[in-house]
Order: structure tokens, then sequence, then C-alpha cells
């Protein structure tokens, strides 16, 4: 039997986010064509007050297109639809079209059950831009769902200039600085950002004109502006050096609790695991491409998202401000060179950084002036 739908229960100004994604976020013109993907029993009020205000931009709606549900899921995966390069190949190259119609992509609340990365592949050769409002995918628990939902909602209403120059402040700061990362698991990690250095800058600014002036050519995420923003993110660095201790990891499906990782000259030279440790490094064995590189370096600064106290895990991915995140493995959605079968996200609540000694994290407070 396929599984049931899940009920997505929260109720919210749908029209106000409507208008926050199609006038404030994408200053969205006249003329301008646009999809959407949407789940019809996911925050269907919002996907019908998106159409509406799309159309009151003067903009066209190219399509309108369903995303998978459990059970369309369990079949495309019974029929291999992603795992066979030509069929894989077969729906890219259709999507693909379907993008070359238009010039706004909006991927509004759905199930992860999907075909995954196949439009942020896409989006590294597109020109054109997209608003990610996906929410927090999956309800596995009513309790957590509702209050990462309310968490969300709040952290739309930020002081988004403020945010922005936060955010700069971040960037001026880390640009050609060595950077030093501790917590109190551990963790002591030294790595260095190039003067140079290109910035996601996720102030949750999608217009025309900001996406010509910052998108990083062949980086997905610059052309996919999340809301609610607040990640700071680059790719441009080197010198990975220390130990970093991951707290309550989950590694291939398994709970392995905390995972500490030593490197040297720039690459991960080992790495064990507080359980399952023996498990956990033949699984590693099987890992392919640049899996012992760190990859991205994120730092959160929206001030609704941060840690809720009872809840596990940080509502959207680790936007929240004072939350740091180290990526490692691939890092092509963000314009960057690494391809592994490996990404890992490592997000730390009580990290303190350093740039060339100047505080920027302090515990997991942004205190950087």
């Amino acid at each position: 039997m396929p599984e049931p739908s899940p009920a997505f229960d929260f109720d919210a100004d749908w029209n106000r986010i409507a208008k926050l994604i199609v006038q404030q976020s994408l200053k969205t013109e006249p003329g301008e064509r646009v999809i959407l993907h949407a789940d019809p029993t996911y925050f269907p009020e919002l996907t019908e007050q998106v159409r509406i205000e799309i159309l009151r931009a003067g903009a066209v709606e190219v399509a309108c297109a369903m995303r998978d549900s459990p059970g369309l899921h369990a079949a495309r995966t019974a029929l291999r639809r992603q795992e066979e390069p030509e069929l894989r190949e077969m729906e890219d190259a259709a999507v693909r079209g379907l993008f070359d119609a238009a010039d706004i992509y909006i991927w509004l609340p759905t199930s992860w059950q999907m075909a995954y990365h196949q439009t942020e592949r896409i989006l590294t050769t597109w020109p054109g831009r997209s608003v990610h409002f996906h929410w927090i995918t999956d309800v596995w628990d009513p309790h957590v769902f509702r209050v990462f939902s309310e968490a969300c909602y709040r952290a739309l209403w930020i002081d988004h200039a403020a945010l922005d120059a936060r955010q700069r402040r971040i960037m001026d700061a880390l640009r050609g600085a060595e950077v030093h990362v501790t917590c109190p698991r551990g963790t002591d990690f030294r790595l260095n950002v190039r003067p140079d250095a290109h910035f996601h800058h996720g102030n949750g600014d999608a217009s025309r004109a900001f996406i010509a002036d910052n998108a990083r050519p062949g980086s997905a995420r610059d052309r996919e502006v999340e809301l609610p923003c607040g990640l700071v993110r680059t790719v441009d660095f080197e010198g990975a050096e220390g130990r970093v201790v991951a707290p309550a990891t989950h590694y291939a499906g398994r709970f392995v609790g905390d995972m500490a990782l030593d490197f040297a000259e720039g690459r991960m030279t080992r790495f064990s695991t507080e359980r399952h440790d023996d498990w956990a490094q033949r699984r590693w064995e099987e890992e392919t491409g640049d899996k012992d590189l760190i990859s991205e370096l994120n730092i959160g600064t929206n001030p609704e998202l941060k840690p809720i106290p009872g809840v596990d895990g940080f509502p959207y991915y680790g936007y929240g401000e004072g939350i740091l995140r180290l990526d490692m493995g691939e890092n092509w959605e963000s314009g960057g060179c690494l391809h592994s079968s490996v990404h890992r996200w490592m997000s730390f609540a009580d990290a303190s950084l350093t740039a060339n000694g100047v505080p920027v994290l302090d515990a997991g407070r942004l205190v950087l002036e």
C-alpha cells in the first residue's frame, strides 16, 4: 500500500507571504515568464495566492507542476527513473526545456520526494533566477513541524536591511582572513579564506538586478534565493588544519554520536565516531570523489531561526544567527569544483570563530561589530 500523505497543519497570512515572494524578493516584472513547483496537499492556499500575485505583477505563468507524492515516488524508485542514466537524462532534458521557456522559477513547499538535484543542476547554466520557499519538507512529528513552521514564518518578517548589513560585515571580515574555529567538544580548526573569495549573499533579494550583479557563473546557489533567508557562504578557502568534532551525528542512516575529524594540509586524514565506528569506517570506504575536503563555510544570520529549546535540530538548515556550518564533499551547487558521493553538513550552535583574530562568533553568538 502506498504511504498516506502527511498532514501539513499550519495556517498563516498566505497573501502576505505571496507578496513577499513575488513582489519584494523577486521584484517580478511585467512580461516575465514563471514556472512553479508545488504540492497540492502542502499549503495549497499559498500556491493559489502566489499564482494570483504573478498575474497582478503582469507576468505569465508558464506552468505550475506537481512534485512527487509518496506513492509516485515509490513507483519512480521501482522503475529506476533516477538511477538509469538514459531515463534520467530523458527526464532532465524535458525539464530543461521547460526552464528554457521561463525567466523565474519558484519552488513552493513540497516533499523531498522528487528528482533529487534535477533543478539545481539546471540552474548552474540557466540565466534566470529563482526563489526556494520549500519550508521544512516532510512531517516527522506534528509538534516539530508546527514549532519549526512558526519559526520560519517569523523569520520572513525580519529587518532585511539590518540583516544585509550584518552579512556584509561578516563577508568583509572573512575575505582574506585566517579563520579559527573552536567549540567545547574539542573542535580546534583553521582555514584560510582567499582574498578574492566570492560569497553567496543570502539576504532574500532575488531581483533581476541583484542576481545579475552577484551571481557567480556556474553557481546554482546564487540563482536560488532562500526564503526565509540568512546564510552567508563561501567555497573559496584552503589549508584546512586541525580537528572538527561534529555533534550528535547521523551517518549513512545510523546515529553514530559525535564524529571527530582530523585535517592536515587541507585534507581529512582520519575520523572516528562515538558509536558504531567500525561500521562507519567501512561505509566511508565506499564513498567516492572529493570526500575528504571541507567544501563550504557557512554562517547563519537570521535572528528568528535560532535553536528551539527542547527540539532537536535547527529550523531551516542552520540559517539562524550565530550558527556555524561546515560542509564536506561536493560543492558544485555553490559554484565550487568538488564532486563526491559525500555532502555532509556539520552544524554548531556553540562555536566561536575569529577572522585574523577578530571575533565573529562567540559561543554561538554573532558578536562582530
